[in-house]
Order: C-alpha cells, then structure tokens, then sequence
C-alpha cells in the first residue's frame, strides 16, 4: 500500500577541460544564454588560503549517466542520475544503474529530471529515501514533486508522496533535499517566472521545511523565500545553508533563517533594501554556478560547474581554497570525517566528456 503523505494537488588531476558547450542543441532562454550552468569560469577575486592539508584526488567509480545528488548508506552509494535511474555504488567502485518505478515519470527536460536524493534516517532497516523529480508532458506543463522511495535491494518503488505540483520548467527547478530529524528540506527554483520567489502561494524560489508526517498545508511549508535556484543545502551546528545561482555572476551562499526574504529579484548579491536580506557570502561579476554543498565546522564546501572546482570557503574569514579541480563540473558533494566525495556532471549536455566519464571522486583534508 502506498502512503500518501500532504499531497499538494581537483588540482591534483593532470590535464584541463576544454571550454564546454551549452545544453543540446537549443540555446537557453536570453537572460541564460552567458548564465547558469554553462560555459567556463575566469579566476574569481577571491583569496586563496593554504591551512588545508589537502590529499590526492582519486576516483571511485566510473560511467555515471548525469549524476546530480550523492548520498550514503553504511556500505553503498546512492547517486541520482537525470534521465530516471540510482547509480548504486558498492565499495568496489562497481556501478549498478537501478530502476526507479514511479506513478508520474520523470520528464527530462534542460535542467529537470530526477534530481536530489537523501536517505530517511533509519534507512538501514527500512530501505526508504526521498526524491525530487521533475515531471509533466511538455514545456508548458512541466511540474516537479518530491516522493517517498523504497529500496528492496534491486529497485527503487514510490510509496509515497510528500508534495507535488511545484511550479517547473526547462531551467530553475532548484531540487536539493536534505533530512533533519522530522523534517525534510528541499529546496525550488523560480521555475523562469522571477516573480514567483515573491508570492506567499507559490512554491516556486522557497525553501520549505515538510514534516515528516505531512502535517500541515504545503504554504505551511514554506520557510524562506526569494530564491532563484537554490542547488545545495547543508546544515552545521544548527545554521542552515544554502547556494544559489545568480542572474549574472553574483551567485550566492546565504544562512537561511525561518520567515526571510532572500530577495530575488528585488535585490541580488549585496544590493540592499529593508525587509530583504544580503548574502552570506557571493562570488562576485564571475559566476561558478555553484550546486551541492557540505559544511564543517570551519568550512563550507562547495561543488561548482562553471567555475569547475570544488572550493571550501572558511566559515569566519569567508576565504577561499581550491580543494580540486580538473574534472569538469562539480555536481555534488559529501563529506564524511577527514574525506570528500563529489561528483563530475560533463555528461549533461554542458560539459566536455572525458574518457569514463561521469565519476565518483574522494579527496582526503586535514
């Protein structure tokens, strides 16, 4: 039976990329023509730091198809990939690509499909994760929904649905989960209508905080607004991040806190206007794109695809250092004890493959 629960109708790699393409054969809309996810970064302003002892960049697994978001059982790896399916990693590094049966299929569109994943905290024995995915028929009917999965050892099954019909769209479906105890935070995008981070009914540009046990209206959920696609969520020592893309460089880390305005598209990056609140953290004129985040207790690590680099930003000083580069894109990214582990995304259309790619890495820091 399935439960229905608040429905709502590396420097340290040889060689460099070569300058990436954009997405398919159809450019993006105007104002994301030079914006996003493509294209390659210049260096930023930002300073380099050097306290981090940083390990050699090795690789774990091999022929990913589009990953996007890791997550980790006592023994395995979960790795979404767009197009529909969980990579299942053993410590071997073999790969098996798993079917995920949905009620409503994925619809791979630009940046939707099956997006961000993250295990329930008693995945051990009961086999239940989260997902959000992008679903609908065409470009004007693109939604997105997060469900309850069940894996069995061989297949991931829906059974649930925690909400559905997110406004979506060819780009800025946002898609971050992370659970926290009861709650599950995810994170949305504007869906292309800037407007929609501003309006209390909508829940596209929020962050929402859903109750495990579905208690509440969707706009109960909301926490934060003003977001125009927000990829990454981590949360340390009771302080929420969360990154987020910009409209023309000026991407964004902010500490969200409950009922704020993180002003898209009143304001952005350090423009400033009462009620709305500045950014933590922003990379300046020069996007990275930034997506998946971790944090620890002095660092914010971050995965960017423009830019092509995994970076830790140090939580007091706010500097920057390069913790890997020379891969691609930088999907994803985890961090257990003294090791990271991220993901490549040059298979997405963006990217300039090389050879096995999309790959699983880990990098020790000291």
């Amino acid at each position: 039976m399935k439960r229905q629960i608040g429905i709502v109708t590396l420097l340290f790699l040889m060689g460099c990329t070569p300058e990436p393409t954009n997405e398919g054969t159809e450019p993006p809309p105007a104002e994301e023509s030079t914006r996003d996810e493509s294209a390659t970064s210049e260096e930023s302003n930002t300073t380099e730091e050097t306290e981090l002892n940083i390990g050699e960049v090795t690789v774990i697994a091999e022929n990913l198809e589009i990953p996007w978001s890791l997550a980790r059982s006592a023994d395995e790896w979960f790795v979404s990939e767009r197009g529909g399916t969980i990579a299942v990693i053993d410590d071997s590094g073999r790969v098996t690509q798993s079917a995920v049966n949905l009620d409503e299929d994925v619809f791979e569109i630009g940046e939707g499909g099956l997006l961000g994943i993250a295990l329930s905290d008693d995945f051990e024995s009961s086999g239940i994760l989260y997902a959000y995915h992008t679903y609908g028929s065409s470009g004007r009917d693109v939604k997105n929904r997060v469900v309850e999965l069940t894996w069995d050892g061989e297949r991931f099954e829906e059974t649930g649905v925690l909400i559905d019909e997110i406004p979506g769209a060819r780009f800025h479906n946002g898609g971050r989960l992370l659970v926290d105890g009861a709650y599950l935070w995810v994170t949305t995008g504007d869906a292309l209508v800037p407007e929609l981070a501003q309006d209390e009914s909508s829940l596209a540009g929020k962050i929402l905080r859903i109750p495990l046990s579905g208690e509440g209206e969707p706009t109960d959920w909301i926490y934060s607004l003003g977001h125009r696609n927000p990829q990454g969520l981590s949360r340390m020592d009771d302080t929420l991040y969360a990154s987020e893309h910009g409209a023309s460089g000026h991407d964004e880390v902010n500490v969200i806190e409950e009922g704020n305005n993180y002003g898209w598209p009143l304001i952005e990056a350090n423009e400033e206007r009462e009620g709305l609140v500045t950014p933590w953290f922003e990379v300046g004129e020069t996007s990275w794109a930034p997506s998946g985040i971790a944090t620890d207790e002095r660092y914010v690590y971050m995965a960017t695809l423009r830019n092509e680099r995994l970076v830790a930003i140090n939580r007091e000083t706010k500097q920057v250092t390069t913790i890997g580069e020379g891969v691609g894109r930088i999907r994803d990214v985890w961090l257990d004890d003294d090791t990271l582990y991220f993901i490549s995304n040059n298979t997405d259309g963006r990217g300039n493959p090389q050879s096995q790619d999309d790959k699983l890495y880990q990098v020790t820091i000291r």
